[in-house]
């Protein structure tokens, strides 16, 4: 009877110990329940990244809209050249270099004339379509939303002629996957002061497009929506009339959109080190961790964004306004 006994308090104990061993060799952090969102960061700024060209070129008035891609090597910025005050154009251009600080003096700054959709194509978004195997322009044109493709992001002539996605109730349209689906999300223009989404299945991308659903209300412009790898949400940031970003979050890109914040990056909370160069925090692109559709930063609470940016002033039409571009950190 003891040896019985004996017998079974061993196996017993044989089996705890290999229960618990298994509990914890396949146990690991979740980031979901540990990450914990700075709401009311820190900003601060130094010098301009970019500014506006020289006279008679296409973006010598103002630089803004960027989308910002590091691939091969060098950060390629796209963005929105404006060349003279009332009566002028909005037209999209590009310039290259090695870091951030060196796109100030980069050369040549050359204008996509590609993509032209009618009499303005601007506010931009790159990014690599991964099962696509192609670079893909999203921006505003004559055609509403419009896309380009290219194979070389060095490729300045390489974009193709841009094509509508066969809608054009917004502006400043931006992309991003799960992978399933592709997401548009964009400014109302109807006066609602609302941001819109639609969706399309990847394969059927840049095309078959949903109807429109409000995401986010009271609210203005500039949507941009990207991945937290730190905690797997999505977080979007949106420009305020008041020139000033909030910060909405959403399990995935076509779930329910939550304000978190109604001043994430504003002048309020920035601080600028040696250039004071703007009171705006405007139209801006997050330094992505990657280059492809899924849009993913490597942690909220550590990232830069490439903003636009101005010194108040009474510049009459918007048209007018010298918007140049500079990094903007909340770490």
């Amino acid at each position: 009877m003891r040896v019985l006994l004996s017998v079974f308090f061993s196996i017993v104990l044989m089996f705890f110990l290999n229960c618990s061993k298994k509990t914890t060799g396949t146990s690991s952090p979740d980031t979901n329940n540990t990450y914990v969102l700075n709401t009311s960061p820190a900003w601060k700024t130094s010098n301009r990244s970019f500014l506006n060209g020289a006279a008679g070129l296409f973006d010598a008035l103002a630089v803004k809209d960027p989308s910002i891609v590091y691939a091969n090597g060098k950060y390629h910025l796209f963005y929105t050249g404006r060349d003279a005050g009332t009566g002028g154009l909005w037209r999209t251009g590009y310039t290259s270099a090695a870091t951030i600080n060196e796109l100030k003096t980069a050369s040549p700054r050359t204008l996509i004339t590609s993509l032209n959709g009618g009499g303005y194509f601007c506010a931009p978004q790159v990014f690599w379509f991964e099962g696509k195997a192609k670079w893909y322009m999203v921006y505003q044109s004559g055609l509403g939303a419009t896309f380009s493709t290219n194979t070389d992001i060095s490729n300045v002539n390489g974009w193709a002629a841009g094509k509508s996605m066969g809608f054009g109730d917004g502006i400043d349209f931006t992309c991003i996957s799960d992978s399933k689906y592709v997401y548009c999300f964009y400014s109302a223009q109807d006066g609602s002061f609302t941001i819109k989404r639609r969706k399309t299945t990847v394969a059927e991308f840049p095309y078959g497009w949903s109807d429109p659903v409000v995401v986010a209300t009271n609210t203005f412009e500039a949507p941009h929506v990207y991945k937290n790898k730190a905690d797997g949400k999505y977080y979007m940031i949106v420009e305020d009339i008041s020139r000033y970003f909030e910060l909405w979050s959403a399990i995935n890109p076509g779930s329910n959109w939550t304000l978190v914040k109604e001043k994430w990056a504003a002048k309020s909370n920035l601080s600028q080190m040696n250039e004071i160069w703007t009171d705006q925090v405007s139209h801006g692109e997050i330094i992505r961790s990657d280059k492809n559709e899924l849009m993913e930063i490597a942690d909220m609470n550590k990232c830069e964004i490439l903003v636009q940016g101005v010194l108040n002033g009474s510049y009459g039409d918007y048209g007018n306004i010298p918007y140049t571009l500079g990094i903007i950190k909340n770490y």
